[in-house]
């Protein structure tokens, strides 16, 4: 009887005992995708490359019978990193979809030229039961030999790679120390013979170029700061962030020099153009051509002197600089003009600041009641400005009358040409200004909202906002609350300003309104004393005011 069981007593200890099989689930099916890519948009744009591909995987999947659900790459992606967004979308597809059991490529180079990340990649798709088809490359994927070649492919991928990296550089370290740049064109340069090599390119100064030179020159006057200067440039229609004009600044190109991190420690004379004198470019980057103690370079530094240009003397009106006291170990503002000897702490005048920046905080249980107080101030404001837009309109009209009697006038032969040119240029920059104030109202009025909000985000905490920003972010922060700076007067240690962001003071007067109690701060009444809030300040300036705290 015993004998009789067995075979039952088998199966029952397969089904629940036996253990599971560790090997990939190849997927089924045809189902396939395609790959293909170039290495750069050169490749794409001029060569057959692309089209080249594709028509070999057609011809490929046709013949062995495979139907093709989709096509990623099409496109310039480099290999030698495998964060492409193409490749990183299809491998995403592959893990979503299980139909998809093959992905054809025309090599393994196309894949991947990272390496071992490369053959990471073949072992995640492996795992997922997927094959890789290089159909230039056939090997026989999911056995040890195949395994192995499609592992060598990746490596030999990489060693080309790092080959062609190595010749790459050794040609741009060749141009770099023969004086040539190898990289795309500075700010303010044209080059008129694009798409050859380094030794052949022809540098232009632009229009805008002569525009940074301008820059050059008012940084080294040290007359404005960085965010001002970015200011003047933004009006003239060239925009750059704090960081960019700083880069500008200190990039040797400009004065006719070039320096690349593949060439440590060096400095080559380049072929280019001069922007900027070697002069002017030391006094931008306060570097003195020889320290007469030490004989090496000096420069100083600003993190310690956020407040320079920004700070000027009450009686004087001398910009702040600053300095270093290495005796004390301290840093120093003290006004630049002659016949001023102004010096103060940097430490404490930059307390003093915080101390500035503290009166427009807010408190948190009032910031509901601010938010509805002051969209309701800005909502009237601008529905009084209504009139004022339409009187603009009259007056772009009359104006557009103007230069075409001008125009008719020139064409009659009654004015000259220096006439003509002088009167429409006029009536052209009127115009312009009419139509640019017009339309800053209509996206302000539509963002009101936003910039309420914007502004009391900035009230919360105005002192930690500053402390804890890099120099750059000080400056711009500074400039937001104090357009057109502070006054220091070191006499009787008080601060004094001509002008405070209109939207930012009306935050301060109505906290203090809601509050009803005045602080105790001697600083208090000067800095509410002049021209605070939306009472005071001109349309102008109110739009200003808003458009920087929305562009910030």
């Amino acid at each position: 009887m015993s004998k009789l069981l067995i075979p039952a007593t088998h199966e029952l200890l397969v089904q629940h005992f036996s253990k599971k099989s560790t090997k990939t689930l190849v997927r089924s099916g045809n189902t396939c995708v395609l790959y293909e890519r170039v290495s750069g948009k050169d490749q794409m744009v001029n060569g057959n490359s692309l089209v080249w591909q594709y028509e070999r995987m057609d011809e490929y999947a046709l013949k062995n019978s495979y139907f093709i659900k989709c096509r990623y790459g099409g496109t310039y992606e480099s290999a030698k990193t495998d964060e492409r967004k193409e490749f990183q979308r299809m491998l995403a597809d592959i893990q979503k979809d299980t139909s998809i059991s093959t992905i054809l490529v025309y090599s393994y180079d196309r894949f991947s030229r990272s390496g071992a990340n490369g053959i990471f990649l073949l072992e995640n798709l492996r795992k997922l039961g997927v094959r890789i088809i290089a159909i230039t490359q056939e090997v026989a994927s999911f056995t040890p030999t195949g395994d192995f070649q499609e592992n060598l492919y990746m490596l030999l991928s990489k060693l080309d790679n790092d080959m062609r990296k190595d010749k790459s550089v050794s040609g741009t370290k060749s141009m770099l120390r023969r004086g040539y740049w190898p990289y795309s064109t500075p700010l303010g340069y044209t080059n008129t013979n694009i798409h050859t090599t380094a030794d052949k390119h022809n540098y232009e100064i632009n229009e805008t170029g002569r525009q940074l030179l301008r820059a050059f020159e008012w940084k080294a006057s040290e007359k404005y700061t960085n965010q001002q200067i970015v200011d003047k440039l933004a009006s003239k229609g060239i925009k750059v962030s704090l960081r960019h004009i700083a880069w500008i600044f200190s990039n040797t190109f400009y004065c006719g020099y070039i320096c690349s991190s593949l060439l440590p420690g060096e400095v080559i004379k380049g072929h280019h153009p001069i922007l900027v004198s070697e002069k002017i470019f030391f006094l931008v980057n306060n570097i003195s051509r020889q320290n007469s103690r030490s004989g090496e370079l000096k420069k100083v530094s600003y993190e310690e002197l956020p407040l320079k240009v920004f700070v000027k003397d009450a009686i004087t009106g001398s910009p702040f600089t600053g300095y270093y006291n290495k005796t004390k170990d301290l840093f120093y503002y003290k006004s630049r003009d002659k016949g001023s000897k102004v010096s103060v702490s940097a430490k404490f005048l930059n307390q003093t600041f915080e101390d500035i920046l503290e009166t427009f905080e807010y408190k948190m249980n009032n910031k509901d009641k601010l938010r509805l107080l002051l969209q309701q101030k800005l909502k009237q404001h601008f529905v009084d400005q209504q009139s004022d837009e339409k009187i603009n309109k009259k007056r772009i009209s009359e104006l557009q009358g103007q230069l075409n009697i001008l125009e008719e006038r020139f064409v009659l032969n009654e004015i000259s040409k220096e006439q003509y040119e002088k009167y429409r240029k006029k009536y052209a920059e009127e115009i312009r200004q009419l139509l640019d104030e017009t339309k800053q109202h209509h996206e302000i009025s539509s963002n009101l909202e936003k910039a309420v909000e914007k502004g009391l985000e900035f009230a919360e905490n105005f002192r930690q906002l500053w402390i804890t920003a890099d120099y750059y972010e000080k400056q711009k922060l500074q400039y937001l609350v104090f357009p057109e700076g502070i006054l220091y007067n070191k006499k009787n240690n008080t601060v004094l300003t001509s002008r405070v962001n209109s939207l930012l003071g009306e935050i301060a007067v109505s906290e203090r309104v809601l509050d009803d109690t005045k602080k105790d701060n001697p600083l208090q009444d000067c800095l509410f004393g002049s021209n605070v809030g939306m009472t005071t300040a001109s349309s102008n300036k109110i739009l200003e005011d808003i458009t920087k705290i929305l562009k910030y």
